[in-house]
């Protein structure tokens, strides 16, 4: 299991960051899953805002790839910066990681967190790789970054590989679990089933559709009002640390 980080990206001393990804090892394939929080944190780690509905998991005809720890590539969603480097996922689900390791600035490459799901020759395999770990690679079971003892004792009470649909209901269940003791994890859930030699196919929220490309856009839609970032204090607090990190 990828060991639990706390991991953010840094941007004018503000950070982003807050995510549940995990991904199951099926009878018929993989589940991928993660939570769709953007959580904003000052530069004394102190949580002040979020906004929900940002990709987390990215997939193009083979192998997948969730983000744990970052939200921005020094601004840049990080949904952006891969829609620009789609090449990237291409890869093999045992090589996609160090792909995305070379191509991320050295800041976010020491900030970020991967799990990687797919097949190779025909078998699943889900490979996780953090800034201070060895790239990990499994055949069967699950990564998360979260520990959730919720998730761990679901899968283990089967005594057998999962069926997709019940790893899908066990990852949805674990990481509402988990939100409602981590402010930094909510959101609309993301699902995503792998299946060998079949497109992938998303069961929820692929968030494909967003139309920033830099977080500074969003807090501009926020401040147009087309865009909802919560406070976790007061409102004022809120345009205060939003207005030193994103000039009007």
């Amino acid at each position: 299991m990828l060991l639990p980080l706390v991991l953010i990206a840094v941007l004018s001393g503000y950070q982003y960051g807050g995510t549940f990804v995990a991904a199951v090892v099926c009878q018929e394939g993989i589940v991928v899953a993660s939570d769709s929080r953007m959580t904003f944190t000052d530069e004394a780690g102190r949580a002040f805002g979020y906004v929900d509905g940002f990709a987390k998991i990215y997939v193009e005809r083979g192998a997948a790839v969730a983000i744990t720890g970052s939200i921005g590539v020094e601004g840049e969603l990080f949904s952006s910066f891969v829609n620009r480097n789609r090449f990237l996922l291409e890869r093999p689900v045992n090589e996609i990681l160090f792909g995305f390791g070379l191509y991320l600035p050295f800041a976010n490459s020491n900030n970020v967190g991967m799990i990687s799901a797919g097949f190779v020759d025909g078998k699943p395999m889900i490979c996780s790789k953090a800034p201070v770990l060895p790239q990990t690679c499994l055949n069967s079971g699950y990564m998360s970054n979260k520990d959730s003892a919720l998730l761990r004792d679901t899968l283990m009470k089967l005594g057998r590989a999962p069926t997709t649909e019940e790893a899908a209901s066990a990852l949805k269940i674990a990481i509402e679990e988990y939100s409602r003791s981590d402010l930094a994890i909510g959101g609309p859930i993301s699902i995503l089933k792998l299946t060998n030699n079949s497109a992938p196919e998303w069961l929820a929220n692929s968030f494909l559709n967003s139309s920033s490309s830099q977080i500074c856009d969003v807090v501009r839609e926020y401040r147009a009002g087309r865009q909802r970032i919560t406070p976790l204090s007061t409102a004022a607090d809120l345009d205060r640390h939003l207005d030193a990190a994103c000039s009007k």
